[in-house]
């Protein structure tokens, strides 16, 4: 009869229903313990940093960056004469990346997708192109060759910032292509003023390495590795999705959050293990 047949497929309908909800929170059940779980890990190593007797905090963010950075003792600031984890030019790069995708989210562009116009592309690529010029005319003075002029401090953080405020920009948009399901149309640097206002958030950084104060060492050092970690973390996190086969299916931070956090976990094991491999090169070179 076509009264049954319609109260069935609306019982079929409810109970389709209830199925989905369920398997729903179901699985935002099992998200909320990973993140619990997770939280719980990063608490663990983060008292581990601060509390476990033996090297302070500074020494371990100094191994922990080791691994990435040669940390020349000529090439660092010295905050309250202690060295920074990094050396100048990737204390920049990393500070400037993490401070510029901090203040992309704050300002609403977290989630875009377009790159900045062509004319904002050439300048933040003729950045990085300042960087790399710098640091080869470093590096031909520590050979003892001849070099274009003479390296300084203040130059390597200034180039460093400047290229990784260029690193956030351009690197947002293809990884929240890569990572949401909507389509966000907002570019990540709309235009000249709009990158303007990201320059005195690089600034406030320059200053503060460059006053070599104190109070700036534990926020300095500790933003820095920061940025160090996000940039590796993220990596591992772009190739965890594509073997996983799991692009374009979020709509939520928190749907990230178990991917992230695995990914972060590698990158710290990544970067201990390359410390390792240094501490033991350098070992068996005598050096």
């Amino acid at each position: 009869m076509p009264g049954e047949d319609l109260q069935q497929e609306t019982r079929k309908e409810v109970s389709d229903r209830h199925t989905t909800s369920s398997i729903n929170n179901t699985r935002r059940s099992a998200h909320s313990w990973v993140i619990v779980g997770l939280g719980s890990v990063y608490l663990l190593i983060l008292a581990f940093l601060v509390l476990f007797p033996g090297p302070s905090l500074l020494d371990r963010l100094r191994w922990l960056d080791s691994g990435i950075c040669a940390q020349l003792p000529t090439h660092s600031f010295y905050p309250g004469n202690e060295r920074l984890p990094l050396c100048a030019r990737n204390t920049g790069i990393y500070l400037g990346f993490i401070i510029t995708l901090l203040t992309l989210c704050a300002t609403g562009h977290g989630r875009a997708q377009r790159l900045p116009q062509w004319p904002i592309i050439i300048f933040l690529l003729a950045a990085i192109l300042a960087m790399a010029i710098d640091g080869f005319n470093s590096f031909l003075l520590d050979l003892g060759l001849a070099h274009l002029y003479q390296p300084h401090n203040l130059l390597r953080l200034a180039t460093g910032l400047v290229t990784g405020l260029a690193l956030a920009i351009l690197a947002l948009p293809p990884l929240n292509y890569l990572f949401w399901r909507g389509y966000n149309e907002k570019r990540s640097v709309s235009s000249w003023p709009a990158l303007l206002l990201l320059v005195p958030g690089l600034v406030l950084c320059f200053f503060a390495v460059a006053s070599q104060n104190a109070i700036v060492l534990y926020p300095i050092a500790l933003l820095s590795t920061i940025g160090l970690l996000v940039v590796i973390s993220t990596v591992n996190l772009i190739v965890i999705l594509a073997l996983s086969k799991r692009e374009q299916l979020y709509e939520y931070y928190s749907q990230l959050v178990p991917f992230f956090g695995l990914a972060l976990l590698l990158g710290i094991g990544e970067m201990l293990i390359l410390a390792q491999l240094k501490y033991s090169l350098l070992q068996a070179l005598g050096m």
